[in-house]
């Protein structure tokens, strides 16, 4: 209702007010014209009338069915006020009752005369800091009660009686659901009051609008306070508004109904009331609007005579347009055809209407399975995402213990070489039982086999050359795994090149009808015969 200031934003409070100032200084304005070019010498000698008007504004909410005063000085919130009228014994709300002349009224409602709309700013916002607004799910800001502005004019010519007006600008709190607004306690009691207060201006409504004989103005604050705007002797005029979020669908729809049916409401005409103080005052008055009168048919007269040298003019344009009208006959049927088109083109966008709106429904359960199965492709994501670090927990645990493993076969494979290779060492060295008789007194032979020294480097460059060699030659397979071959013979240089020498050059015909077992045995042999020989041992 009161609008922003930013970009001179207004609201309908500020501009409605703006316009009574606006037509009531344009008014006093044709007065002091009127005043010096109607009048004759003589009434210009005379001390001319001065239109003069004044403007009241008061402000008062409706919380919880109870009235308030807005601008009072009583105190600057709700729970001030009551504290401050059971310290005087009275009650915070105002009542609402009829006057002498019939008329509705609020007795003790504090009422403050403006003289410009910067006044009426000034009062807006003090009125608004007094009312009870509080915080939902749908609007931080929301509004707990009704705003009634209450503006009073009146005007006329000064030191006569005038006439006098009543506006009321309602500022009507939005109806709301509790599942949605999430209010509870105090909040959950004014939203109650505040959608009783509405339910019973649609019954007053539906009541006006059935032409009911008993119109039900006493359900609610509200509508007793709008009795005489609603059925009495004025113009009404309501604007409802609505949000285009498809989260408040079913409210805009209820609004849109309210909004029709009250649009169909016919509470009569307005008609001007006049109040004076005795039957001289009257005459007086009707004499000044005879005179007045008097006037305007003068200028009316002569306002006719040259509408009707413009009627005349223009009824020998529309006898040319009869007579075009009657030589294109045409023209009907082309209407015609223009009609059919436009009643196909209607059925076609009702189709497409029904169509588009079946399309939006499959597109709005499309969304919502859409927002499922991505909540499901997260989770599974997320899960996915779980497995993905255990796996790989797993896969370095695993290497790491493919790495022990193959650690522990190494270290397996060259203990069962040494043990092997004690095991012969330990066969051949053994003496026969006749030479241990013949030589148990020889100090020499308890002694165990002397142990073979280590390779030189200069011999382990000239093995690796030869096995390099045998390899390129025999198995190129095997060429790039030189260095691994010669880290696992470490120290068994010799023993790696005769090995390589028998199985790519050594062999022949001699091994054949021999057995694997009996192969070994005769190259182990002549391993042993080679290093007891180099070793100078027979």
């Amino acid at each position: 209702m009161e609008g922003v200031e930013e970009n001179n934003q207004r609201g309908i409070s500020y501009r409605t007010i703006q316009k009574i100032f606006h037509l009531l200084s344009l008014k006093q304005q044709q007065e002091k014209a009127a005043a010096i070019l109607l009048k004759t010498q003589e009434e210009r000698e005379e001390e001319p009338e001065e239109f003069v008007f004044e403007i009241q504004v008061g402000m008062l909410e409706i919380y919880n069915d109870e009235c308030y005063d807005l601008l009072g000085s009583e105190g600057s919130t709700l729970a001030e006020k009551k504290k401050e009228a059971q310290r005087t014994g009275g009650k915070a709300s105002l009542d609402i009752r009829r006057n002498q002349e019939g008329r509705i009224e609020v007795p003790n409602l504090t009422k403050e005369v403006v003289h410009n709309i910067e006044d009426v700013i000034s009062l807006l916002k003090r009125g608004n800091k007094h009312r009870a607004v509080a915080a939902t799910s749908l609007n931080s800001q929301s509004s707990r009660s009704h705003m009634v502005l209450w503006v009073d004019v009146s005007s006329g010519m000064k030191g006569q009686p005038g006439n006098k007006g009543t506006l009321f600008l309602v500022d009507l709190a939005g109806s709301e659901r509790v599942k949605k607004s999430e209010v509870g306690g105090d909040n959950l009691k004014e939203a109650s009051h505040i959608n009783k207060s509405l339910s019973a201006l649609g019954n007053v409504m539906e009541a006006l609008d059935r032409k009911a004989a008993h119109v039900p103005y006493r359900d609610s604050k509200l509508t007793f306070l709008l009795q005489d705007s609603l059925g009495g002797n004025s113009r009404t005029m309501m604007v409802v508004a609505v949000t285009p979020i498809d989260f408040a669908y079913d409210e805009s729809i209820h609004a849109l109904q309210f909004a029709t049916r009250v649009r169909r409401i016919n509470i009569g005409a307005a008609q001007r009331n006049v109040t004076s103080k005795n039957l001289e005052e009257t005459v007086k008055a009707l004499t000044a609007e005879m005179k007045t009168l008097s006037m305007q048919k003068q200028k009316t007269d002569s306002q006719l005579n040259s509408l009707k040298k413009d009627n005349d003019r223009i009824q020998g344009k529309l006898g040319k347009i009869d007579a075009a009208r009657k030589a294109a006959k045409s023209d009907n049927k082309t209407l015609e055809v223009l009609r059919k088109n436009n009643d196909d083109m209607a059925k076609r966008w009702q189709k497409e209407k029904s169509a588009r709106e079946a399309a939006l429904e499959e597109a709005e359960k499309a969304g919502k399975e859409l927002r499922k199965l991505q909540k499901s492709v997260a989770a599974l994501e997320r899960e996915k995402e779980s497995l993905a670090t255990k796996l790989e927990e797993k896969d370095k645990a695993l290497e790491k213990r493919a790495l022990e493993l193959r650690t522990a076969k190494e270290a397996a494979s060259a203990s069962n070489i040494r043990a092997r290779k004690a095991q012969v060492l330990g066969s051949r060295s053994r003496p026969s039982p006749a030479k241990n008789t013949r030589t148990s007194t020889t100090p020499e032979a308890a002694a165990p086999a002397p142990v073979a020294a280590a390779t030189p480097p200069e011999e382990v460059s000239k093995i690796r050359a030869q096995v390099l060699a045998l390899l390129e030659q025999h198995d190129q397979s095997k060429v790039n795994r030189i260095d691994i071959i010669m880290e696992k013979f470490k120290g068994k240089e010799s023993l790696l090149l005769e090995k390589m020498t028998q199985r790519y050059e050594g062999g022949g015909n001699d091994d054949a009808g021999k057995t694997r077992s009996e192969i070994a045995a005769d190259r182990h042999k002549k391993r042993m015969e080679a290093l007891r020989a180099k070793k100078g041992l027979k």
